[in-house]
């Protein structure tokens, strides 16, 4: 079928799928909704079920096209069996004609803008990389497998896994199509939750404020998931003041967390508003439902990762897939965006400029402090209140996307304080603010005045949305990173995994991109490819303790330093080699050693393997009391240590302990003595080694990665020829 019948069919059969579902589901609950909440409130419930149902045959590696089309077939014919799509009795009161006509002329333009968008080739950020690379590697496996060099993969996947089914169909714009009817559902809910709070005209501009916003637009028409998170979160929010019974408010919340981590506070808000009704017997079945929609992503992790909440906490469920220190950097990085010199920027990156910060909501929103005018009213003090609890995260990412959650709610309160305004003005100043929203958020005018760099929607691409322009032609003129995409399919094997210093748009490729930052796999071997041209890096010193010789069933190396209160010391700990000797005889490593570490045992025997390349390391800034050991079946004599190190780890002090054939564990040695070292040699083709032990035989670097010149230059040093180039992206192979 032509490209734009299929994206679209894709599109419509996930969304339509979800709306019968969650018909079904409120009929069945006898959620008292009224006729014009049914259809909205129908789609947002029955998404989480049907993420739920594709989970269940992403589980059973049942993902076939047919799968989606029996699916869909069987939830349309149970609704209307079911009589779910019968509208309801009551009706809300309805709009004042200027607002009628002003919502829906300006819903209809921006909703058509929208979708035309959301057709056109996918070019964002994350969604042509981990949102849709997840989705296409579940798509060719036919159901889960586990990805370990993508940390982005072991996140909840709720509006993922409706992108699995329109992709199936439509690809990447049928994903995109489907977040998007998030988009176009999040202004009808707030409309109907005005209308039915008797403040329809401040519900209306509100709901524009939002779904204008020119931030809103451009992620809602993308493979992203923010718009679905907050239109869902905004659902908990009226579900909960409608009194709505437990069993859907505990899917609905349960599903916020399956949908994103940062909004798990939809379980807690939810609970502590029901806990608040009478009688209380509600929370059980909120519990359970919640569960239901938590703890499939939550097993799925503990048994694959180790961590069940994985890739985050990972101090607190320690693992071999993601290292605690790149958890510690990242969560530095996300509240510290390179380009921030000042917290005072925020609030104009946020709304105006939109660089830094990776987006804007438009000039509007530096009147958010107006909102708080709205705590006169209960209304008013509900809405910021949940508002501020969704806005909590913001904290840990300043990311603009990450406000997108508590935007209905301040779009709501603004809209109630400016109507409250006196009696003849507020109605025409409310309108004013509105109209002049939507017009400044129109495509392209933000480029007026936001930064050129900005993110938002671009210009109406209605010929790449009808696809009169071949996707392959657009993408490869206007999106340079599909180049980079492209270039690997047609330079590699089919099967072939390649190793990449920066992310590229992976969905793109039906190749495994490893890179380097998004696994601990992905970190180490980053690591020794960087090793031999940083001489920090490489062990060029040798610390060694000397003792009384002695038999003894382990040694053990241990770190002491403690870093002084607030002080921002970030080494981490890493012995290349742990050398053991009786006099000036090394004893040979043999299979009865039983080697351990404390953190991150599971390379400790790199520390082991007689490569000046490889390196044990503690993938965490240090801490005292940390630990290297070699335990012995039967006692050794040993009479001397040598640790081989890097010397980028400054603030690191080191003890020696050693274990009697008794059992107790004595000190051997304080401090050991240092001395330098030669820098060693072969290291560039032990490096590539190790990459082809891992199972990569192709590398990615780009012109901007560091010293990437080396690569090329002394390619026979490497091991590599260079097997294809595009822009400043280079492809080496390992002979």
């Amino acid at each position: 079928m032509p490209k734009a019948v299929s994206i679209l069919f894709g599109a419509l059969l996930a969304v339509s799928t979800a709306h019968a579902l969650g018909r079904i589901l409120l009929s069945r609950l006898g959620a008292k909704l009224s006729r014009q909440e049914q259809p909205v409130y129908g789609f947002l419930a029955g998404a989480p079920l049907l993420s739920l149902l594709i989970f269940a045959l992403a589980s059973t590696h049942l993902v076939y096209d047919a799968s989606f089309l029996i699916l869909a077939a069987a939830a349309h014919a149970a609704a209307w069996r079911l009589q779910a799509f019968k509208p309801a009795q009551e009706t809300l009161p309805p709009l004042p004609r200027f607002w009628r006509y002003l919502f829906w002329s300006v819903y209809a333009v921006f909703g058509a803008i929208a979708v035309i968008v959301a057709m056109s080739p996918e070019m964002s950020a994350d969604g042509a990389s981990y949102h849709l690379g997840v989705v296409q590697h579940y798509y060719r496996a036919h159901g889960f497998s586990r990805l370990a060099t993508n940390m982005y993969a072991n996140l909840s996947q709720g509006v993922e896994l409706l992108f699995l089914m329109a992709w199936a169909f439509g690809r990447h714009s049928a994903a995109a199509l489907t977040h998007c009817a998030f988009y176009l559902a999040l202004p009808l809910a707030m409309l109907r939750f005005g209308q039915r709070h008797g403040c329809p005209a401040p519900a209306a501009a509100a709901a524009l404020f939002a779904m204008c916003s020119p931030l809103t637009l451009v992620d809602g028409t993308s493979a992203y998931i923010d718009v679905a998170v907050a239109a869902s979160l905004f659902a908990v929010f009226a579900l909960c003041e409608l009194e709505a019974p437990a069993v859907l408010l505990g899917l609905l919340a349960g599903a916020c967390f399956g949908m994103k981590y940062t909004a798990f506070l939809a379980v807690p808000y939810a609970a502590a508003r029901l806990a608040l009704r009478k009688p209380r017997r509600g929370l059980l079945l909120f519990t359970a439902a919640a569960a239901l929609m938590i703890l499939p992503w939550v097993v799925r992790n503990a048994i694959w990762f180790q961590n069940p909440f994985s890739p985050l906490l990972n101090a607190w469920f320690p693992n071999q897939w993601i290292h605690v220190s790149f958890e510690q950097d990242y969560a530095e990085m996300m509240r510290r965006y390179v380009g921030l010199e000042s917290a005072s920027q925020i609030p104009w990156e946020i709304t105006l400029r939109g660089r830094v910060l990776n987006g804007f909501l438009g000039p509007l929103f530096l009147l958010a402090p107006v909102a708080l005018l709205a705590l006169r009213w209960p209304l008013g003090r509900r809405l910021l209140a949940a508002g501020l609890v969704f806005a909590l995260p913001y904290a840990a990412n300043i990311g603009t996307r990450f406000l997108l959650p508590a935007v209905p709610f301040v779009a709501l309160s603004m809209a109630l304080a400016f109507a409250a305004v006196h009696l003849r003005i507020g109605p025409w100043l409310l309108a004013s603010v509105t109209l002049a929203h939507a017009v400044s958020s129109f495509p392209d005018m933000p480029s007026l005045y936001c930064d050129q760099y900005g993110w938002r929607a671009p210009k109406i691409p209605l010929r790449q949305a009808l696809r009169l322009e071949s996707e392959d032609g657009w993408l490869s003129r206007k999106y340079p990173p599909y180049r980079v995409a492209k270039m690997i399919e047609q330079a590699t094997p089919q099967g072939a995994r390649v190793f990449s210093f920066s992310p590229i748009p992976d969905s793109y490729t039906t190749r495994e991109i490893a890179v380097g930052f998004q696994s601990a796999l992905g970190e180490r071997l980053r690591d020794n490819l960087q090793l031999p041209l940083i001489p920090d890096f490489q062990p060029v010193l040798s610390h060694t303790f000397t003792f009384a010789p002695r038999e003894l069933s382990a040694l053990r190396a241990v770190q002491t330093a403690a870093p002084a209160k607030g002080a921002a010391v970030r080494d981490v700990w890493s012995i290349a080699e742990f050398r053991i000797f009786d006099g000036d005889h090394e004893l040979e490593r043999s299979s009865d050693w039983l080697l351990t570490a404390r953190p991150y045992p599971w390379d400790v025997q790199f520390a082991f393997d007689g490569s000046p390349l490889t390196r044990w390391r503690s993938w965490q800034w240090m801490k005292p009391g940390w630990y290297v050991e070699a335990a012995f079946e039967r006692p050794r004599r040993a009479s001397r240590v040598v640790l081989e190190m890097s010397s980028d780890q400054y603030a690191i002090r080191m003890k020696l302990q050693g274990r009697t054939p008794a059992g107790e564990w004595i000190e051997l040695s304080p401090q050991p003595a240092t001395r330098g070292l030669p820098p060693p040699l072969g290291l560039r083709r032990m490096a590539t080694g190790e990459l082809k032990r891992a199972g990569f035989h192709y590398f990615l670097v780009s012109e901007d990665d560091f010293q990437w010149q080396d690569y090329r230059g002394k390619a026979g040093m490497w091991g590599i020829r260079e097997a294809a180039s595009v822009d400043n992206y280079h492809l080496f192979h390992i002979q």
